[in-house]
């Protein structure tokens, strides 16, 4: 990988790496009633995984095009794409792309609706993000 690159990609991941730490604390701190009843905590969690979705795509974006990989131009193609070069199995990429749905839900006005997707995502991040930031450090390390 060029140096280029590289110095393109390490901020991405760094703050990917930074963020994803989080993950257990909001495990912990926000169910249904804190989700729903404080409004500082809602806000929060939805802000923390909006921008964690957001990195995941742009590195996504980064590593295809350095791979000289046609980018899909939806952003859960461009998940599913991105996974399936990590994970063996189809419906781990599966599961990956639904960040990007998760991502656009949140902008739903139903509390409810907004809960699920975000318990959802972190229990795909749970899952799935140790091998989609190891591949990553693996492509820029």
């Amino acid at each position: 990988m060029l140096k280029g690159d590289k110095a393109k990609l390490l901020p991405n991941l760094d703050y990917l790496e930074r963020e994803i730490q989080f993950l257990p604390k909001y495990q912990e701190e926000v169910d249904w009633k804190v989700y729903q009843s404080v409004r500082e905590k809602r806000l929060e969690i939805e802000r923390w995984v909006e921008s964690l979705i957001n990195a995941t795509l742009d590195l996504s974006k980064m590593i295809l095009t350095l791979k000289g990989k046609e980018v899909p131009e939806t952003s859960r193609e461009l998940l599913f794409k991105m996974a399936s070069l990590i994970f063996d199995k189809e419906d781990e990429a599966e599961k990956f792309s639904e960040a990007a749905k998760i991502r656009n839900t949140l902008a739903h006005r139903y509390l409810d609706l907004r809960w699920q997707d975000i318990k959802r995502f972190i229990a795909i991040a749970q899952e799935l993000y140790p091998a989609f930031i190891s591949y990553l450090k693996g492509e820029v390390l």
